[in-house]
């Protein structure tokens, strides 16, 4: 091979190589914008706000239309477990569920309080029932999941207020949908349930209300990120919580909207609810991005139990761990919402 010939072979070598890089980064920049962000709300009225500012446009201004997916869960145990396994980037969950994985040091930090949610929790029974307070629960049949954080809320923090535990009444372990038809039908005395299938029960004559968890346990509903996604684009985090927070708006300036756009999103599902339904179950969310000291205090009590009842591994100070809430302040100066 003479000097003339090893030169082109050098230079073409030199291409395949500079070519082979930059397909490398085109194809990294293709799959990154090819994999969209991925948004879990709740069926119950927790996730309310996550879909009417889906419904209404707000995370096409904010993330982009088409770089989203939004996906329905029963539980909030459900979402965590999907951001924990990968296949959820962001979601929100009771603080129990919250609060016991981070314990566990997942990578899973809390981005935001969604909302409080005691108000929409309530404690039902039939119309004509005896039953008057929680110490009528004595004897009783409870309708409820016992894997849930409203059957941890109840037993843990709510009946010892009444001098009841888990062994003064049955519970009958049920998901949601089979709760109303169980308590009809008197296979259970009672049955926890959340807005906005607490507030049709009512409103069908099914049921009354005997209890909310608010005098003991004033819930917080927490936003969950996916610490992988988190790490490779923290902005999206951010233009998701503007998206958040322009539904809360609409909440705050037109609650008539608010509901209607819901309500369509519920028929939509298959319920045959009724608009004054829709508000009555909206109207009980309180909202509070930014976690309170009593916020911070409620979590430090709600650990010394679970590690004690051995739902934790350890007690968390959520003051210095476990909750990044540096992109919702971003998200609130921006849409010039205060807590």
């Amino acid at each position: 091979m003479n000097l003339k010939e090893d030169y082109v072979m050098n230079r073409r070598g030199m291409f395949l190589v500079v070519a082979m890089a930059v397909a490398g980064v085109l194809l990294s920049a293709f799959s990154a914008s090819a994999a969209p962000f991925r948004i879990g709300h709740h069926r119950s009225v927790m996730g309310a706000v996550t879909i009417v500012a889906h419904k209404m446009g707000y995370y096409n201004q904010t993330i982009g239309k088409g770089k989203y997916t939004i996906k329905q869960f029963a539980q909030g145990k459900l979402m965590r477990q999907a951001i924990l396994s990968n296949s959820l980037d962001v979601g929100g969950a009771a603080d129990r569920a919250f609060y016991s994985a981070i314990s566990k040091k997942a990578n899973a930090p809390g981005i935001g309080n969604a909302n409080y949610w005691c108000k929409a929790n309530k404690i039902l029974t039939s119309p004509k029932s005896p039953v008057k307070t929680l110490h009528d629960l004595k004897g009783k049949r409870l309708g409820v999941g016992k894997a849930t954080g409203t059957y941890f809320t109840l037993t843990t923090f709510i009946l010892p207020e009444y001098g009841l535990s888990v062994n003064d009444f049955t519970t009958v372990n049920m998901n949601n949908d089979t709760r109303m038809a169980a308590l009809k039908s008197r296979t259970v005395d009672m049955i926890a349930l959340n807005n906005p299938q607490a507030a049709i029960a009512i409103d069908r004559g099914y049921a009354r209300t005997v209890e909310t968890f608010c005098k003991y346990a004033n819930n917080l509903w927490i936003i969950m990120a996916n610490g992988k996604t988190l790490k490779k684009d923290r902005d999206v985090y951010t233009q998701f919580l503007r998206g958040f927070i322009r539904g809360m708006k609409l909440h705050r300036d037109n609650r008539d909207k608010f509901a209607r756009v819901y309500l369509n999103h519920l028929q939509s599902k298959g319920s045959k609810i009724k608009l004054k339904i829709v508000k009555a179950s909206v109207n009980d969310l309180t909202f509070g991005l930014l976690p309170s000291e009593a916020d911070y205090k409620w979590f430090d009590h709600m650990g010394k139990v679970l590690l004690k009842k051995r739902k934790a591994k350890r007690t968390v100070d959520l003051r210095k761990e476990g909750m990044d809430l540096s992109m919702v302040k971003e998200a609130m100066a921006a849409e010039g919402w205060k807590n």
